[in-house]
């Protein structure tokens, strides 16, 4: 038995173990390894137009190479999964030498970039550590992807680029796009997955944006054209064709019917995010305060799942179309269906996307 897959067992016992005697504790890593990012999205809050001041907070906040390998070997113990973003994580000039640290620790990869500085970064070795690229592609057409990420027309082009590369070096990835009132129209009518498989691309991963509550505009379609929108993906998924979506009908029908995404408690808590500084907010960024706040480098995993804080994840709804909360406050069954079945699809389609 690949000693990687002995690791998930053991991993998964621990987990299940903790949650029958009521105890939380996380099973996916998120490590947002930068401030910094080079694009200007207005639904992040690292879309900061004074990217000379983000740089500086970087440069003085940001974890070193060795406290995050340090952060690496203390989530390990708990995690089956890591991701690594940032910002922008392949703007650090350590970023290799990170990734090559957490693949050393058996911790599976997916990478979310926005695929921009792809061609500085040794390809051939990335594949090597990684499962997969999340791509960060909003739109796959020039004029919504530019205003989407606030970006030229150059660095449009550039990705472009980059995505042929990936498919170039056989680098397994995917789309995940974020539905804003800028690009609701290649949604509706179906132009955005005609244009994913020109661009290879086998599967895609869609949610409708989440309002930031440090903004006072909203990014979110009005409601019928979320109705539109969700009806043509769901039209989509019925058709069987590529690239497939990677989340599961039941968030599109429940906003549809709804409005928002239904759960009865947020599942935030089965993740770990560690901010590029190494602080950890709890429950989550929502409730960025001090007293909600936990310095990783100085706590234990068991001390910050077993602080009070965490009660508030219980009764808080306040994301209502946030795809990636949707999905981890579902069921247990709901969640291990749809896993099993976005599991199949990536076996079918590994031999082509390798070989």
């Amino acid at each position: 038995m690949p000693v990687d897959l002995i690791r998930t067992i053991n991993r998964v016992g621990k987990w299940s173990a903790s949650r029958m005697v009521g105890k939380r504790r996380p099973i996916v890593a998120v490590f947002s390894l930068t401030h910094y990012c080079n694009y200007y999205c207005p639904m992040c809050p690292f879309g900061d137009a004074d990217k000379e001041g983000q740089l500086k907070v970087a440069h003085r906040d940001d974890l070193t190479t060795e406290q995050w390998k340090h952060v690496f070997e203390k989530v390990s113990r708990y995690c089956i999964w890591s991701i690594i973003e940032g910002g922008e994580p392949t703007s650090r000039p350590d970023f290799m030498e990170l990734v090559r640290h957490l693949h050393s620790l058996k911790m599976p990869i997916t990478l979310i970039t926005n695929c921009s500085l792809l061609h500085k970064i040794d390809l051939d070795e990335l594949r090597k550590h990684i499962q997969f690229i999340t791509c960060s592609i909003d739109s796959v057409f020039e004029e919504p992807y530019c205003k989407v990420r606030g970006v030229p027309p150059s660095m449009y082009h550039k990705v472009m680029e980059n995505l042929q590369l990936l498919n170039e070096k056989n680098v397994p990835h995917y789309f995940n796009s974020v539905i804003t009132k800028y690009n609701t129209d290649e949604f509706a009518d179906k132009s955005y997955f005609g244009r994913a498989r020109q661009l290879g691309i086998k599967s895609v991963s869609l949610t409708f944006v989440e309002d930031r509550a440090d903004v006072n505009y909203t990014l979110l379609p009005d409601r019928e054209t979320v109705k539109t929108v969700c009806k043509s993906i769901l039209e989509h998924i019925k058709s069987g064709q590529y690239p497939k979506v990677m989340l599961p009908q039941q968030y599109f029908e429940q906003i549809l019917e709804h409005g928002r995404g239904m759960f009865d408690e947020c599942g935030v808590w089965k993740s770990v995010f560690v901010n590029a500084n190494g602080t950890i907010m709890v429950p989550c960024w929502k409730y960025n305060t001090p007293e909600s706040t936990f310095n990783i480098l100085q706590n234990s995993i068991e001390q910050i799942w077993d602080a009070p804080q965490w009660e508030i994840a219980k009764t808080c709804h306040d994301c209502e179309v946030l795809g990636c909360i949707w999905y981890s406050s579902q069921p247990v069954t709901t969640f291990a269906q749809n896993y099993m079945r976005g599991l199949s699809k990536m076996i079918n389609q590994a031999p082509e996307i390798r070989s």
